[in-house]
C-alpha cells in the first residue's frame, strides 16, 4: 500500500512524465515527508498510484540515483541518501527564506502582534550542553523518582484499573488524585475544597490560559505584575483579554494601583516571578478585600510555595479570601520533571463549572493515565520523599549561588528573598543585560535578561535572573565568576577609568 498519498502529479506540466515524478519525489524529500529508514514506494506501487507506466517511474528512480539522492538496494528497494537529502532541504529553506514567502495570515496580522513575536524566555533547545545553563524551570535528570514513578506508571496500566483511564472523561477527572490533593497537598497548603472545586489541567500554564478564557468571555480585563510572567501576560492577551500592567514593589503586588475596571488580577505571592520576592500579610488582606469590594477574581499561581528556605510559608490567598474570589492554581510538573504537564486548579465550583466547560471545548482532559499515575505517587509517599530530598537540594545550592553571588558580583544587587529557584540581580550602570546574555552565551554561560518580564522593556535593561536548579554546587561557583569577568570587561569598555568589580 502506498503510504504516501500526497503525490501527485501536475495537472499542465509541458516536461516529459519522467522528469515529473523526478520532481515530485525530490520535492518530497526535500520537505522531509519520507521516513529514512523505510524504503521508498515501490515502482509498481507508485505507478498504480500516480497512472504512469512502471518504466517511467523505473527511469525516474534511475535518474535519481545517478543525481545521488537515491540508492538502490537489492531486494530491500530504493532508500533516500540523508547527506544529499540535507543538503537539499537546507536548500530549499534558503530559497523560501530568499523569496520572503507570504502566508494566508499575513493580511489578518496587518497591525497586530503575531503571538509566536511576543516577547518570552527563550532557551536554546539544547540548554542542557552548555555547561553553565543558569536557566529556570529545568532540573538534573539524575533527580528525577525513575523508579516510583515508573511503579506509579506500572500499577496505573494494570488491568483492573483499564477502565479507569482508557475512556473518554471529558467532564470529570481522576477521583483518586483529586482525593490525593484533598487530603495531601492541599490541606498541608491550609486549603479545604470539595470535589467539585477542583480541576486537573495541564500544568499551570494550561490553568492561566483557561481562566483568561472565561475572563475574556465575560469581557474583563486583566491586571498583571509588573515584572511579570510573560507566558501568563501572553496567555491573557491570545485569549482575548485587554492586559494592564500593575507594579511591583518589595512587599509584591501593588495592590492600591490595581484599576477598578478589572475582571481578574494574576499574581504570584509566594515567590513573584521573576523578582522572587514574597507578598507580606498586610498587602495579602488588602488584596482579598479589594477582590470583594470590586468584583474581581485573583489568580493566585501559587508558585514554588514548597521553596521557602529563610522564613514561615505565608498563607496561601485562597485560604485567606471569605469572597471566595480567588482562584488557586497549583503545579506538579515543577515539582517532580517539567514534561509532565500536571496541574490543578481550586475555586468556587461555579467557576470550576464553567471552566471544566471551557476545558471541554478545548482539550477534552489531561491524560487521565499519568492522572491515574500521579495519584499513586502521591499516595505512596513518592512525591512526599521527593519533594523533601529536592527541598534539601536546592536549600544547599541557594546558599551556595547566594554566597557566589556576593563574593563575584558585590556590586550587582540581589533582590532579597525568602528562597525559590532563581535570584534576581539589577546590574551596575553601563551593563545592559541583553549585551551580558549575547558575550555570555559563547562562554557557555546562559541567564535571562531582564527586558522580557517588563510591559515596557527598557525598565528591564539591567535586570537579570539567575536560575540554578540544573547546576551543580561546583558549576554555580564556576559560571558566576565568568559573569563577573564579562561584566568587569564591559565595564572598562564603557568606563575606561572602572574600578575592577
Amino acid at each position: 500500500m502506498l503510504n504516501a498519498r500526497f503525490l501527485q502529479l501536475p495537472r499542465n506540466s509541458t516536461i516529459s512524465l519522467r522528469d515529473q515524478v523526478c520532481e515530485l519525489v525530490s520535492s518530497a524529500v526535500a520537505r522531509d515527508l519520507f521516513p529514512a529508514s523505510e524504503p521508498l514506494p515501490s515502482c509498481r506501487v507508485l505507478a498504480a498510484h500516480l497512472g504512469v507506466s512502471r518504466n517511467t517511474v523505473h527511469d525516474a528512480y534511475c535518474r535519481l540515483i545517478d543525481i545521488g539522492l537515491v540508492t538502490a538496494h537489492a531486494r530491500r528497494g530504493y532508500f533516500i541518501k540523508e547527506a544529499t537529502a540535507a543538503k537539499l532541504r537546507s536548500e530549499l529553506t534558503g530559497r523560501k527564506q530568499k523569496r520572503g514567502l507570504s502566508s494566508p495570515l499575513d493580511r489578518n496580522f496587518a497591525g497586530k502582534e503575531r503571538p509566536s513575536d511576543m516577547p518570552r524566555v527563550d532557551h536554546p533547545d539544547n540548554w542542557n550542553a552548555y555547561p553553565y545553563p543558569f536557566v529556570y524551570n529545568q532540573t538534573e535528570p539524575a533527580l528525577f523518582p525513575i523508579r516510583a514513578w515508573r511503579e506509579s506508571m506500572r500499577v496505573a496500566m494494570a488491568t483492573s484499573n483499564l477502565q479507569a483511564w482508557n475512556q473518554d472523561r471529558a467532564d470529570s477527572d481522576s477521583a483518586k488524585l483529586v482525593r490525593q490533593l484533598q487530603q495531601r497537598l492541599l490541606g498541608y497548603r491550609g486549603i479545604s475544597a470539595s470535589d467539585d472545586q477542583i480541576l486537573i489541567t495541564s500544568g499551570a500554564q494550561n490553568a492561566i490560559y483557561l481562566l483568561g478564557s472565561l475572563n475574556a468571555y465575560l469581557g474583563g480585563r486583566v491586571a498583571v505584575e509588573d515584572p511579570c510572567y510573560p507566558e501568563a501576560r501572553n496567555a491573557f492577551a491570545v485569549s482575548g483579554n485587554d492586559v494592564v500592567a500593575v507594579p511591583v514593589d518589595r512587599e509584591g503586588l501593588c495592590v492600591d494601583r490595581i484599576p477598578e475596571d478589572v475582571g481578574l488580577v494574576y499574581t504570584t505571592p509566594s515567590h513573584q516571578f521573576p523578582t522572587t520576592v514574597t507578598m507580606s500579610e498586610t498587602r495579602r488582606h488588602a488584596l482579598c478585600a479589594r477582590a470583594g469590594q470590586n468584583g474581581f477574581l485573583i489568580c493566585e499561581d501559587d508558585y514554588e510555595a514548597e521553596m521557602n528556605f529563610v522564613r514561615k510559608r505565608g498563607r496561601p490567598l485562597r485560604s485567606m479570601d471569605i469572597s471566595e474570589q480567588t482562584v488557586y492554581l497549583g503545579s506538579l510538573s515543577k515539582s517532580i520533571a517539567p514534561g509532565l504537564r500536571i496541574g490543578y486548579m481550586v475555586a468556587h465550583e461555579d467557576i470550576i463549572r464553567e471552566i471544566k466547560a471551557i476545558r471541554r471545548y478545548m482539550m477534552r482532559h489531561p491524560p487521565t493515565l499519568l492522572q491515574e499515575a500521579m495519584a499513586h505517587f502521591i499516595a505512596s509517599g513518592a512525591l512526599d520523599v521527593h519533594l523533601r530530598r529536592t527541598e534539601r537540594r536546592y536549600r544547599k545550592r541557594w546558599e551556595v549561588t547566594r554566597e557566589a553571588l556576593d563574593r563575584h558580583l558585590p556590586d550587582f544587587e540581589v533582590e532579597a528573598s525568602q528562597g525559590g529557584t532563581c535570584f534576581w540581580l539589577t546590574c551596575p550602570e553601563g551593563i545592559d543585560t541583553t549585551t551580558l546574555a549575547k558575550r555570555l552565551r559563547p562562554r557557555g554561560v546562559l541567564i535571562d535578561e531582564g527586558r522580557v518580564f517588563y510591559s515596557d522593556p527598557r525598565r528591564g535593561q539591567r535586570k537579570m535572573r539567575i536560575g540554578f536548579t540544573a547546576l551543580s554546587q561546583e558549576d554555580v561557583q564556576a559560571g558566576i565568576r565568568i559573569i563577573a569577568e564579562e561584566a568587569q570587561q564591559m565595564r572598562k569598555q564603557s568606563d575606561p577609568i572602572c574600578p575592577e568589580l
